[in-house]
Order: structure tokens, then C-alpha cells, then sequence
């Protein structure tokens, strides 16, 4: 794809990311997202299929984005345990600076048979390949419990993040999402930690 149709499709899916965070997915049309993206409604079938076709590619584009960031904010950790904290930081800060890309996902998306049965679906399932690349690199290392699975720890992490997440949408947003980091933090990592007493009471940056 060159960069001009590339740059064409992310303007298309940035004015559907505003119109469906106005909207629902049945109230919104193709014809309004293309007017907010300032091309023909033809435009928009030249790069997404249907509605649902471009509903589901924009939670698959933003997760792409914030595994990039993730990256980044996890370069230079060589601790386990530090970058499960710089995770549960990154992850609340994301999804509370992406608020309707958030709803989209946990509060839409999550529950909807014909994407969790897409493509789009198992970009967002291969977002959790890192977190289990850090708890499979401390249970190497003897930092992380090696006597429970990567996949049950995986969920002790992402559960209360989701949780939080969850509420804070229903709750109408009020509160900051990143203050919920520290008891998060307190809480898995007493849980998953080989040394339970240092780790869980450190009080240690966290971004």
C-alpha cells in the first residue's frame, strides 16, 4: 500500500473512531464518516469492506500502536518485576488517553460474535504476547512464581486491569485511571513474586 492510500485509510478510521464514540454502531453511516474525513462515500469501500469491516479495524489498529509504545516504555528493563510494573502503568495511562477506543473495545467489541470470530479479533489476543514473554522470562530468572502457569498469572494481571477499566467507563470517566496503579501494582506483584515481602512493599517510580 503507498503512503498516500495509507494516509487516506487512518483519516478514514480517525473521523469512525469520533463518529462511533458519538454514536452507536447502528446510528452511525458510512455517508457521515466520510464527510468527517472529508472524501467521497465510494472512498470509504475502496479500503474497508462495510461499516462492521471498518468498526472492527480500528481497535486492531490502535493495539498495534499501543504494543509499539509498550515497547518502548519497556526498553532498557531488564528486571521482570519492573516491567510488570512499567505494564500495569502503561496500560491504565493508554486506555485513559484512548477513552473511546477503550469503550470500543471492553465495552462493544469484547461481546460481539462476528469479531471475536474475525482477523481483527486475533490481533487483539496477540497483544498479550509480551506480558507473557516477561512472566515466562521471571519464572526463568526465579523472580516469578515458576509453581502457577504464565496463562493463570497473565489473567491475575490483566484482570484487575480490566476490571478498573471497566468501571471507570461506567462510572463516566471521573476519576484518573493511573491512580489505580499502585494498589494494582501492590496487589499482583504480592501475588506473583518469589520474594513477596521486598517486592510488594517497595516504593519505587513507577513511570
Amino acid at each position: 500500500m503507498s503512503n498516500r492510500k495509507k494516509d487516506k485509510s487512518d483519516i478514514i478510521m480517525e473521523a469512525a473512531l469520533e463518529i462511533f464514540g458519538e454514536k452507536s454502531f447502528r446510528e452511525a453511516t458510512i455517508a457521515e464518516i466520510a464527510q468527517r474525513a472529508s472524501v467521497a462515500t465510494g472512498t470509504v469501500y475502496e479500503y474497508f469492506n462495510s461499516k462492521e469491516d471498518l468498526y472492527f479495524s480500528i481497535p486492531a489498529k490502535t493495539t498495534l500502536l499501543f504494543n509499539e509504545q509498550l515497547r518502548l516504555q519497556l526498553g532498557g528493563l531488564s528486571d521482570p518485576i519492573e516491567k510488570i510494573r512499567k505494564y500495569i502503568w502503561f496500560y491504565l495511562y493508554f486506555f485513559e488517553e484512548n477513552p473511546v477506543y477503550t469503550e470500543l473495545l471492553l465495552m462493544e467489541l469484547r461481546v460481539n460474535k462476528n469479531f471475536i470470530h474475525s482477523d481483527y479479533y486475533q490481533s487483539i489476543r496477540s497483544a498479550t504476547a509480551d506480558i507473557f514473554a516477561i512472566i515466562k522470562e521471571g519464572q526463568v530468572q526465579g523472580r516469578i512464581r515458576g509453581d502457577v502457569s504464565s496463562f493463570i498469572i497473565r489473567n491475575m494481571i490483566l484482570g484487575p486491569l480490566e476490571h478498573v477499566t471497566t468501571h471507570w467507563l461506567i462510572m463516566g470517566k471521573k476519576t484518573k485511571l493511573t491512580s489505580y496503579t499502585k494498589d494494582i501494582v501492590m496487589l499482583v506483584i504480592s501475588a506473583i513474586s518469589v520474594n513477596i515481602q521486598s517486592e510488594a512493599h517497595q516504593n519505587e517510580t513507577l513511570m
